[in-house]
Order: structure tokens, then sequence, then C-alpha cells
């Protein structure tokens, strides 16, 4: 039986290009297309990736891609759309759960910076895609900036419940500027070695998480510290396990007498 579709406008607001499923069947596929689009911009890039690739990683053929998607250029569209949908799924989770354990601003501030730190790392090869597509076209970034905002207006709005926060002047400013440069820094990171930021990744957190709170001009709480001591902990935690580990004599020992 053939899928039921529907028209829907394309990401250059033109009506009746692109196809969207109304199965769910269809949708999964549709799903699954798009996931192994974004696959491969992760390795290769957006130019190198053609839909011959697309539909060979996915297990699909070319024609399901051009059937439902139109073009190749539809179908990165839709892919990256499929991407920033996520990363909005991911910071509402996080901020709900952040509520319904009431968290204080400081712990709900580090564990956005810990998001956003995660989520870049893991989507380098399509940033720097969308990054080189905006050196000829300004407007390619505009999608991410947009969700950058979008992202920090989650947070803004979640902090809003904190009279502490409310309480200091200019707070909604401060914690947009504040994020952005955080997500800006951990970005340059990314491809520049020489930044300052240190390379490991827990560290890198905290000394971002450092760099909202001190711009809001809240101090970091009891809520905030296990984020920043990880690092410590785990050497600590290795430290004091080798310490009561059996030595190679003792283990031989043991295994003489058994």
């Amino acid at each position: 039986m053939k899928a039921s579709v529907e028209r829907v406008p394309s990401q250059e607001g033109g009506a009746g290009e692109r196809r969207r499923p109304k199965q769910a069947r269809s949708q999964a596929t549709e799903d699954a297309l798009l996931d192994a689009g974004l696959a491969c911009i992760e390795a290769v890039g957006i130019e190198a990736t053609s839909m011959a690739l697309v539909a060979e990683r996915a297990g699909a053929s070319i024609g399901a891609l051009y059937f439902r998607f139109g073009d190749k250029e539809r179908f990165v569209q839709a892919a990256l759309a499929r991407a920033f949908d996520r990363i909005r799924a991911e910071t509402d989770a996080l901020l709900a759960y952040a509520v319904m354990q009431d968290k204080p601003p400081a712990a709900v501030i580090v564990a956005c910076v810990d998001l956003a730190v995660k989520i870049q790392s893991r989507s380098q090869g399509v940033l720097r895609a969308v990054l080189k597509r905006a050196l000829d076209d300004p407007a390619a970034w505009e999608p991410v900036g947009r969700l950058g905002n979008e992202v920090s207006g989650r947070l803004v709005d979640t902090l809003a419940r904190y009279p502490e926060v409310t309480a200091i002047p200019g707070w909604r400013d401060r914690i947009m500027l504040a994020m952005h440069a955080a997500r800006a820094m951990h970005f340059n990171s990314l491809y520049n070695p020489q930044s300052p930021l240190p390379s490991d990744p827990e560290r890198m957190v905290a000394a971002l998480s450092d760099l909202v709170l001190g711009h809001l001009g809240l101090p970091p709480d009891a809520g905030a510290e296990p984020a920043r001591g990880r690092a410590q902990d785990k050497a600590q935690d290795k430290a004091r396990t080798q310490e009561h580990a059996p030595t190679a004599a003792q283990r031989g020992h043991r295994q003489g007498r058994a």
C-alpha cells in the first residue's frame, strides 16, 4: 500500500517541495534516513555527502531519498533541523529534571554548560560543515545562532523561578551573554589547540561554569560543587583503589594458597 504523505514547505519557504509521512512506519524510515545523513555530514562534511552515500549508509534506495526530500539541499536542511530539534528536546528534558529535583540555580547552570559542551563535542563535524558554508554565505549560520539563543532562553525561563537570580540587576541579559560566551569559547577550543581552556572535559565544564556564574554574580553553591570536583574525586578514588589493591606478590601468594 502506498504511504500516505502530506506536502509541507521546504526550508527555503516554497510549498509542495517535500513530503512528510503520516504513517508511523513511514516516519521511522524517514528518521533513519535523516540520521544516516547526519552521520555522513559529521564524517565527511556536506559537500562530500552524496545522496548515494546516505542511501548506502541507511540501507535504502536513492529513489526513496529523492521521493521524500526532492533534492540534496532539502535533505541536508531536514537533517540539520532534526539535529537541532533533538538538542531542544535534550535541553527541555534537562531543565525539567532540574526543576523536578529542585536543583539550586548554580547547579542548573552547570548542568546546562555541561550539556552544551557534550553537544558541541559530539557534533564537531556538523558544526564545521555549517561553518564552512557560512564563510561564503553568512546566512547559513543563522539557524545555529538562533538555536543557541533558544537554548539560553529556555535556561532563562527556568531560572526565573529563583528569587536570588531575579534579584540580580540585568540577570536575563547576563545569562544570555555569558552562555553565548561559554559556547563560543568551547567551540573555539574544538579547533584551536592554543585555547586556554583545559583539555579535560570536566575541568573545562568547571571553568566555563565559573565564567557564567561569575558574570551573573552568583557564587557557586553546594549544588554546583560536585560538578566542579568530579575530576579530583575520580583521581582520589583511583588512588584509594590502588592503595588497597593487592600487590603482585600478594596475588601470587593467594593463588599459591588456593
